[in-house]
């Protein structure tokens, strides 16, 4: 889909204290043969230990209208892209408490990973159908507790806590969003249901059990669909793309999905290198690297910005954007101070 004069105009993160994967969590360190986390390129995990997801998506909120020069009271929209926040059942009520204004709506997005990808074009749809709106905010915050999500290493992967944002607006801001495509395949909704684990545990999902690997084909389509679409669209071609900005979801599932045509990348040609440090943020992931792209001072106009977003259920978001105005230079934000 393509889209008209939505545009980008701040972004924020909110990353609570990161931990080296050496540092145990809630088992002891393992010296023996390299790790699956290890042979997919996760060195590290941000951490909240005090900090509840909403909340920390309530503080990226906050610096993204301040980098956007937005106030609460510009905003007809809150989308909150969620995951299993168990501190607030109603998330996107508390971000309209503390971001919006008078007049914004809020609303919650469940699209698990793809929550990121998935509210920002929510939040394009708003705006390009309510001509009036000036801005629209978007929010994500997660926090995997270990108690629940420790084992995950067991999938190749370290979960990381954190909250992004960002505002888009109509025409003001530095980054145009060009196009986006969305698929699905929710014949693989059963690798997501929860079940009763064998020693009566948890409520572990298959997906967990088996990992990726044995559905990387299914994946690897609809991601080069989704990606193949914005390009024609557009009539981009993949080497007039300068960064690409994936899920971070780790370094061998993200060379499978991207090696292959039409982009022909690893994940160290992506943001990757960034996201490795902070573990898989789920909804946040996209909206993070996003974040520390534009605030790195090192994109220029007219450069490109391809998102490649998907998550568990499975959906897929990809979204192609084109800088019209160098960023403002800033310090990589997102790195917290108490409060």
């Amino acid at each position: 889909m393509l889209w008209q004069d939505i545009t980008i105009a701040g972004t924020g993160a909110w990353i609570p204290p990161i931990r080296q994967k050496h540092e145990p969590w809630d088992k002891p360190v393992d010296n023996g043969p390299p790790s699956l986390v290890a042979l997919n390129g996760f060195t590290s995990a941000a951490v909240s230990t005090d900090s509840t997801p909403s909340q920390m998506a309530a503080r990226a909120g906050l610096k993204a209208l301040r980098h956007a020069d937005v106030t609460g009271a510009d905003l007809s929209l809150l989308v909150h892209a969620n995951f299993q926040d168990e501190d607030h059942y109603a998330p996107s009520a508390y971000l309209l408490r503390v971001l919006g204004g008078p007049d914004t709506n809020a609303i919650e997005l469940g699209a698990a990973s793809d929550g990121g990808g998935a509210a920002l074009v929510t939040a394009a749809e708003h705006l390009t159908a309510k001509p009036a709106a000036k801005a629209a905010l978007v929010t994500a915050g997660v926090r995997f507790r270990p108690e629940r999500w420790g084992h995950v290493s067991e999938m190749g992967h370290l979960a990381g806590d954190s909250g992004a944002a960002a505002v888009l607006t109509r025409g003001t801001g530095f980054a145009r969003l060009l196009a986006t495509d969305q698929a699905a395949q929710p014949q693989l909704e059963v690798l997501t249901r929860a079940r009763t684990a064998a020693d009566g545990s948890g409520r572990p999902l298959l997906v967990e059990e088996t990992g990726f690997m044995p559905y990387i084909d299914a994946l690897r389509q609809s991601t080069r669909r989704c990606v193949e679409t914005v390009l024609e669209e557009t009539g981009v071609r993949p080497e007039g793309i300068a960064r690409v900005v994936p899920i971070a979801i780790g370094a061998e599932v993200l060379d499978l999905l991207l090696g292959g045509a039409p982009l022909g990348l690893r994940a160290a040609d992506t943001s990757w290198t960034f996201g490795r440090h902070l573990g898989h943020c789920g909804p946040c992931d996209v909206l993070l690297a996003l974040d520390r792209e534009f605030r790195s001072g090192t994109l220029r106009a007219g450069e490109r910005v391809l998102v490649v977003s998907f998550g568990l259920g499975f959906r897929w978001t990809t979204a192609l954007l084109e800088i019209t105005r160098d960023p403002v230079t800033a310090v990589p934000d997102g790195h917290s101070t108490k409060k």
